[in-house]
């Protein structure tokens, strides 16, 4: 028997008719109005508003103030005829798109040509593509057969083109003018895109968003899982995984294009993590979420953009990967900090879902991903959140002085996202309230008095429990283990790197001081930290706009030797050794 469910959200009101009694979470999901951190309603995010009996798992993860105030979890609510539900406003999200420019040479991988077509006449009966070829001076094309369909008339209409060549192969025939090249950054999180003049490489616009795939998971292993729902149901409609984020590339763009004032980009240059890029092209990705972790492809793409339902005469360009677990995305911030040029020996982490780090020695990389889990970035923690409106993103006290926290967009504090976290814990660490071990205990110091109930209070309704602090343990101790597992293989130590750089809208976020306080990274790093913010996007730019970067791309992968962390003898015995915090 249906019931029909009324839904209240930002955007306005709609009406659903869902199965009595079934849960009313992947009705929410499926119609992308609520995130589902983890999918099994066990991590206490999927909170909307409903006038419901709590079940036991709500009163465990909610507490009575927030179960008071109406709050209920999605998937532990069933649907009832007349059931209301409201889903709180989410806010804004906070996404990076800018980075740490760094000077290169500029050339960019497509190029434009003036054409100037010869006439067909009865003395020059060669096909149309042939004159064409022989116009460009390309050895070959890639045109679709939309595009081939519509060459007669182009050719015929008078209008000033230009060729669009890769190399000596035709792209496309665009009407003359300045190049342009979208680049975005699939992010598990978010999705970062820029609109850039290929010709000097100036970013005209930049647009920043959740993923819009966020609804199937905080996590790869989550968003796979959602793509094998679909697959053993028989594959009906349109992969809804691949459908969310081609369509949010799409909007993205076209916002973008709207507000330059430009019509159309010759190229898009994608990046993201194995799993990211998978959805996109809607390859499967089941074989990456289980041993021996196998992805369909590594090697770059090249494709029309409308063959993924993106409305663009441009060509899509995904750059390769590595491995399961250390995908496109850290190519692509491999050649953000310059790894592809001379320099010391240095280690590269990007802190996420799976904390990949590169470890660089005379031109040699090792690489290792971490299952650092999403608390870093708030999904797994009690009042942790992503970097949003509200999220608490500083912590820091003065001797004698009260707690101090910032929030982002100054707005009310509504949970902690993961910046906030690690000052929180190097403050309890500093005074003392956490122990080496992790144990978390009050005392009469006005630090200590806000700790009740085994968790440390920051405002009546945000605080980091004891359980919080195991977790981001747990997480510190898997990331730093794969930090020296990688320095073993290179027979290093610490103090023999002379960069540590972070990626990522998190590991630009955290404070150095608060990351080698707690552990997180070697104490002998922490002046050595660069931050280059969106590391991912400035590397796929750089990989459309810097001469020889396809090459050196390649030649990076080729000379990367991934270690699987899971199959190495010294990580379970480094695992634990980094699960204790620094001594002071």
């Amino acid at each position: 028997m249906d019931a029909r469910i009324t839904v209240h959200h930002q955007d306005g009101d709609r009406q659903f008719l869902c199965a009595a009694g079934e849960p009313i979470a992947p009705l929410l999901r499926d119609a992308g109005l609520l995130s589902l951190p983890c999918g099994r309603g066990k991590c206490g995010k999927c909170l909307i508003y409903a006038d419901t009996e709590p079940a036991e798992e709500e009163r465990r993860l909610l507490g009575r103030q927030r179960l008071d105030a109406g709050l209920r979890l999605a998937c532990h609510t069933r649907a009832r005829d007349g059931l209301e539900v409201t889903v709180p406003h989410a806010g804004t999200l906070k996404v990076l798109t800018q980075f740490a420019d760094m000077a290169y040479e500029h050339a960019p991988l497509v190029r434009r040509v003036p054409l100037a077509v010869a006439e067909a006449s009865l003395e020059d009966q060669r096909s149309d593509i042939q004159r064409l070829l022989t116009a460009a001076r390309a050895a070959g094309h890639e045109l679709t057969l939309d595009e081939l369909a519509a060459l007669p008339a182009l050719l015929r209409s008078g209008q000033p083109l230009d060729a669009l060549l890769y190399g000596d192969r035709l792209l496309g025939l665009r009407p003359r003018g300045a190049s342009h090249a979208l680049i975005v950054d699939i992010g598990t999180t978010t999705v970062a895109a820029l609109l850039v003049e290929l010709g000097e490489g100036r970013i005209l616009a930049a647009r920043g968003e959740r993923n819009a795939q966020s609804p199937y998971g905080a996590d790869v292993i989550s968003r796979i899982h959602g793509e094998m729902e679909w697959e053993n149901a028989g594959r009906q409609g349109d992969n809804p995984l691949q459908a969310a984020i081609c369509r949010q590339i799409d909007a993205m763009l076209h916002r973008l294009l709207a507000e330059s004032g430009v019509q159309d980009v010759d190229i898009l240059s994608l990046t993201g993590n194995t799993t990211m890029l998978h959805l996109l092209c809607g390859l499967p990705g089941e074989h990456i979420s289980k041993a021996p972790f196998i992805p369909v492809t590594l090697a770059p793409m090249r494709l029309p953009a409308r063959q993924l339902g993106i409305a663009s005469a441009g060509r899509c360009f995904l750059m390769p990967g590595i491995s399961a677990y250390i995908g496109a995305d850290i190519v692509a911030s491999l050649l953000a900090a310059d790894a592809h040029h001379p320099q010391g020996p240095f280690l590269l982490v990007d802190l996420g879902t799976n904390a990949e780090t590169v470890l660089c020695v005379d031109g040699q990389l090792l690489a290792c991903s971490a299952a650092a889990g999403p608390c870093f970035e708030g999904a797994t923690l009690s009042c942790g959140m992503a970097g949003q409106d509200g999220a608490i993103d500083t912590v820091t006290s003065e001797p004698g002085q009260p707690v101090r926290f910032s929030t982002i967009g100054d707005a009310p504090a509504q949970g902690i996202c993961g910046s906030g976290v690690l000052d929180a814990l190097a403050l309890l660490l500093d005074a003392g309230l956490v122990d080496e071990t992790g144990r978390l205990e009050a005392d009469q110091s006005a630090l200590g008095q806000r700790i009740r109930e085994d968790a440390f209070h920051l405002t009546e309704t945000v605080s980091l429990s004891q359980r919080d602090i195991r977790e981001i343990q747990l997480a510190k101790a898997a990331v730093r283990a794969g930090m020296e597992i990688l320095l073993q293989e290179a027979g290093l130590h610490s103090r023999d790197i002379r960069r540590l750089y972070l990626a990522g809208g998190f590991g630009s976020a955290l404070r150095p001081r608060s990351a080698a306080r707690i552990g997180l990274i070697p104490a002998e790093l922490e002046e050595r930290v660069r931050v280059l913010g969106n590391a991912a996007s400035f590397g796929a730019l750089r990989h459309v706009t810097e001469k020889d970067a396809q090459a050196a791309a390649g030649e990076l992968i080729r000379q990367t030797r991934y270690i699987e962390l899971s199959a190495h003898a010294a990580f379970s015995e480094k695992y634990v050794e980094q699960m204790i915090f620094p001594a002071v």
